[in-house]
């Protein structure tokens, strides 16, 4: 269903950006995944690998060593990301690049020619670091502060949740600081990963067995040069993020619905072909009523994304919008994946078929970025 052919709001360029990314997934991705699953990681030379086919960071301006391309070709990695079955295992893998979006957004001249570069390159793997132990959603209970002394910031706490924690090097973070008057703020820390006092904490194992990597990052005195606070100035860290985490919500649904075409593509051709009491899967009125009602959704749904895309190219993400795209592609994704696991029958319960990792994945983007309770309350509020 994901076609290589151009949506009205996708341009040739966009289409023939398209065609490589998905040729990366298909040459560099899926030959390897079953390797990487046994190694319990992927090879963080993967990021390398994408820079050399012009991949990484699609939509950073051309001075910045980016592509100089434009939010939908950011998006279109996110897709592709989403329609190879090799991403279904690799969990978020190469969607890390919503660090650098918060660098070109809220970050000093000298921030970006410092790191963009280096995001364009696969040299700098970074993810941001907000979610907390204690705190997810409800950043009003961030603990990790940052103490300026002299020209630096010594940072103290933890983060959890972080993609690909061993093989990154920079971790953006979400700190609380304190202002002139005794009140706290939050700021955001470009801090190196490999400071002393940054320990990357042990693997979280999930419920997902793919070869994505979930674990923790503890900051113990870690010093941090005063001019790596984003943007140079303190109390801006929350505002920076949203503005980024609002357009990170629509391209993450744009990937969650494209992992559902993927779900119903690979069911319809194995429906058609499994046999049972004397014709194929397909062929009963109950799988053709499931599959059509699925088709409707997702055609439904596609439309709503590409207008939030159409929307983003004219400026700044909604905040409802980006909840909404988020909340119906994460839910109606889970829905899908479970419909197309049922189809499958007992196989679909097999860890061997991509649809089994499909489905284990996709149970996690109703809490990321947002629960969908979350995002049900500001929709709500909105009204």
């Amino acid at each position: 269903m994901l076609s290589t052919q151009p949506r009205s709001v996708f341009s040739e360029e966009h289409t023939q950006f398209r065609d490589t990314m998905r040729r990366f997934f298909k040459d560099e991705v899926e030959p390897n995944i079953k390797e990487w699953e046994k190694a319990g990681g992927f090879d963080p030379g993967l990021f390398k690998k994408a820079a050399q086919y012009g991949l990484l960071q699609a939509g950073i301006p051309a001075e910045y060593g980016g592509m100089g391309g434009d939010f939908i070709h950011h998006t279109i990695l996110h897709e592709e990301h989403g329609y190879s079955t090799g991403g279904a295992s690799l969990g978020v893998g190469l969607c890390i690049d919503g660090s650098s979006y918060l660098i070109l957004a809220g970050g000093t001249e000298e921030q970006k020619k410092e790191w963009l570069p280096r995001y364009a390159s696969g040299e700098t793997i970074a993810e941001a670091a907000f979610t907390e132990p204690q705190s997810g959603s409800d950043v009003a209970g961030f603990r990790t502060f940052a103490r300026r002394d002299g020209s630096d910031y010594i940072v103290n706490g933890s983060k959890t949740w972080i993609s690909n924690g061993s093989m990154l090097t920079l971790l953006p973070t979400i700190v609380r600081t304190e202002l002139p008057n005794g009140k706290t703020t939050l700021a955001c820390l470009l801090i190196d990963a490999k400071s002393k006092g940054v320990t990357l904490g042990n693997r979280i194992e999930t419920l997902h067995r793919g070869c994505a990597v979930e674990g923790e990052v503890f900051f113990n005195d870690v010093r941090v040069p005063a001019d790596r606070l984003l943007g140079g100035q303190e109390g801006s860290g929350f505002k920076q993020a949203m503005g980024v985490i609002n357009d990170m919500r629509i391209a993450e649904a744009a990937r969650f619905l494209a992992a559902s075409e993927l779900a119903f593509d690979l069911t319809v051709e194995y429906v058609r072909n499994r046999k049972a009491f004397g014709q194929t899967i397909f062929e009963f009125q109950n799988t053709q009523f499931t599959l059509a009602d699925i088709k409707a959704e997702l055609t439904v749904l596609r439309a709503y994304i590409d207008r939030c895309l159409a929307n983003s190219l004219r400026g700044p993400t909604d905040p409802i919008e980006g909840s909404i795209a988020k909340l119906k592609s994460s839910e109606t994704e889970f829905s899908v994946m479970d419909r197309c696991l049922q189809l499958h029958g007992g196989m679909g319960y097999a860890h061997e078929m991509a649809i089994s990792k499909m489905w284990t994945l996709a149970r996690v983007h109703r809490i990321y970025l947002g629960t969908s309770e979350i995002h049900r309350l500001a929709i709500g509020r909105s009204i």
